[in-house]
C-alpha cells in the first residue's frame, strides 16, 4: 500500500487568483545529455579532427563508432549493436533486418513520434495504429485486437521514459508468432523488470537526437541478440559494409549465412561516435538523478486530494522524464495545469486543442491520408498487400481521452532538492485549493 504523506497544507490565494507564487527559486530546465557535455566530449572530437579520421573505416581499430557500439551493447547486455545516423534510421534498419516489407503490417501506438509510423511506410509496409492505455504506452488488449493475417511485427514505444508492458506484449507476440521491434528513442537508460529496454524484443532501436537522454546531435543504434538479424542490420545500414569489413579484415563469420543485399547510407560519423562514447558514461547517472527527483515529489504529495499519478509498468525502470497525472476530466486537467503554471512550475497538458503535436496520431496527416511516397511506392495500394486498414482522426478515442486528461511536469537532472520541494509545495497548494 502506498505511503501517504503528512501534508502541511499551503495557505493563501492561488497565484492564478493574484496570490504569491509557490516557486521562488527558478526551476532549472535541461536537455538531458546535451546539458552534460564537458571536456571528455571535446577531447574525443578534437582527437578525431587532429587525426583527420572522420570516417569509421579509415582507422577501424581505433574507431570511436566501433567502441561506442561495443560499450552500448555491453551496457544493455546484448551481443550486437549497429550505430546509425538517426533514430528514424535505426527503425528503418531494424525493420529491414527483420525482413519487414511490402504486404506486411506493423502495429504502432497512437502516441509516439510520427517517425515510428513513417519508418514502417519507408520499408513499404503498412502501419496499424493501436490505442494507448493509462501508462501512455500501447494498450496490449488493443494490440491483440488489431492483429490480422498481414501483421508481421509489433512496435512498442517506450514513451516519455516509461517502459511498455513488455510481459503482455511479448506474450501476444509469441502467441501470434510476431516480431517485436522496440522503439526506445525516449527511454534510453530505462529497463523493465531488470532488463534494459531494447534488449527484450527481437530488435531494439535508439535515438541520440539532441533532446534524448544522451545525445550525439543526431544518431541512433540498433541492437539485437540474434546474429542473423545483426548481419542483416549491418547490411541494411550501409550499402558498402561488405567492402569495409574485408578492407579492415573484420568480416563476421555469420556473413557466410546471409546473401548481401542493397543497403542505405546510414553510417554514423566518427564525430558523432566520439561524442556518444563520452555521453554513454553519463547515461545511468542522468537517469538515476531523474528517478530520485520524481520519487521525492511523489513521496511529498502522496495522498493529496484530486490528483492521481499516472501508472508506470515498472517504476524502478522508468527514465522519469516527467511527473504525470491523469485526471477524471479534461476540465480538471486544464484547471490544474493553468493554476500550477501560475505558481511557477513548468507544466503542460499532453494534448491541447489547436497544437498539431506530431507525437499524436491524429496529426499524422500523410499517414491518415495514406499519401504514397511516390506514385509507384504506395504501401497501402501495393498489390502484395491484402489488407484494408482504415484511419480517421477519431479512431483512437481512448488515446485522445487519456492525452487530454494528462498533465506532465518535466524533470531535469539539474534539479536539486530545493526545486522538487517547491514543485511539491505548488502541487499541494493547487490540489487542496481545487479539489479538497
Amino acid at each position: 500500500m502506498a505511503k501517504v504523506a503528512v501534508h502541511k497544507v499551503p495557505k493563501g490565494k492561488l497565484a492564478i487568483d493574484g496570490g504569491p507564487k509557490a516557486v521562488t527559486v527558478e526551476i532549472p530546465r535541461s536537455y538531458f545529455g546535451l546539458s552534460e557535455i564537458s571536456d571528455e566530449e571535446k577531447r574525443n572530437v578534437l582527437d578525431v579532427l587532429d587525426r583527420q579520421m572522420l570516417f569509421r573505416w579509415q582507422d577501424a581499430k581505433r574507431s570511436y563508432v566501433a567502441r561506442f557500439e561495443r560499450e552500448f551493447a555491453s551496457l544493455l547486455g546484448v551481443k550486437y549493436a549497429v550505430a546509425v545516423s538517426s533514430g528514424t534510421a535505426s527503425l528503418i534498419t531494424g525493420l529491414r533486418a527483420l525482413g519487414i516489407g511490402p504486404g506486411d503490417e506493423v502495429i504502432v501506438p497512437a502516441y509516439t513520434f510520427i517517425a515510428s509510423a513513417s519508418a514502417v511506410i519507408l520499408v513499404g509496409a503498412v502501419p496499424v495504429i493501436a490505442e494507448i492505455d493509462d501508462t501512455l504506452t500501447m494498450d496490449p488488449k488493443d494490440v491483440e485486437r488489431k492483429i490480422t493475417p498481414n501483421t508481421k511485427a509489433i512496435m512498442p514505444v517506450h514513451m516519455r521514459g516509461i517502459p511498455c508492458q513488455m510481459d503482455e506484449i511479448m506474450r501476444i507476440a509469441r502467441k501470434h508468432k510476431l516480431f517485436i521491434i522496440e522503439d526506445c528513442a525516449q527511454c534510453n537508460g530505462g529497463s523493465y523488470k531488470g532488463k534494459r529496454v531494447g534488449s527484450i524484443g527481437d530488435v531494439g532501436c535508439f535515438s541520440f537526437q539532441v533532446s534524448k537522454t544522451i545525445t550525439t546531435g543526431e544518431g541512433g543504434m540498433v541492437v539485437t541478440n540474434d546474429p542473423m538479424i545483426y548481419i542483416r542490420a549491418a547490411l541494411a545500414h550501409d550499402s558498402g559494409i561488405t567492402f569495409w569489413w574485408k578492407l579492415s579484415q573484420e568480416v563476421p563469420q555469420e556473413l557466410k549465412r546471409v546473401t548481401p543485399f542493397a543497403g542505405d547510407g546510414y553510417r554514423m560519423s566518427e564525430l558523432a561516435g566520439a561524442v556518444g562514447l563520452a555521453q554513454l558514461k553519463k547515461l545511468d547517472k542522468i537517469v538515476a538523478t531523474l528517478r530520485k527527483r520524481k520519487r521525492e515529489i511523489l513521496e511529498d504529495i502522496a495522498g493529496a486530494p484530486g490528483i492521481k499519478p499516472m501508472r508506470v509498468p515498472d517504476p524502478d525502470g522508468e527514465c522519469a522524464y516527467s511527473v504525470n497525472f491523469l485526471f477524471e476530466t479534461v476540465e480538471q486537467a486544464q484547471a490544474f495545469s493553468k493554476a500550477l503554471a501560475a505558481e511557477g512550475v513548468p507544466v503542460h497538458t499532453i494534448h491541447t486543442e489547436g497544437f498539431p503535436d506530431r507525437h499524436i496520431y491524429r496529426y499524422w496527416e500523410y499517414v491518415l491520408g495514406k499519401v504514397p511516397v511516390t506514385k509507384n511506392f504506395d504501401p497501402w495500394r501495393d498489390p502484395r498487400y491484402g489488407g484494408n486498414v482504415s484511419y480517421s482522426p477519431d479512431m483512437c478515442p481512448q488515446t485522445m481521452s487519456i492525452l487530454t486528461r494528462t498533465v506532465a511536469i518535466p524533470l531535469s537532472q539539474k534539479m536539486k532538492r530545493i526545486h522538487t520541494q517547491q514543485i511539491s509545495r505548488a502541487i499541494l497548494k493547487v490540489a487542496y485549493a481545487l479539489f479538497s
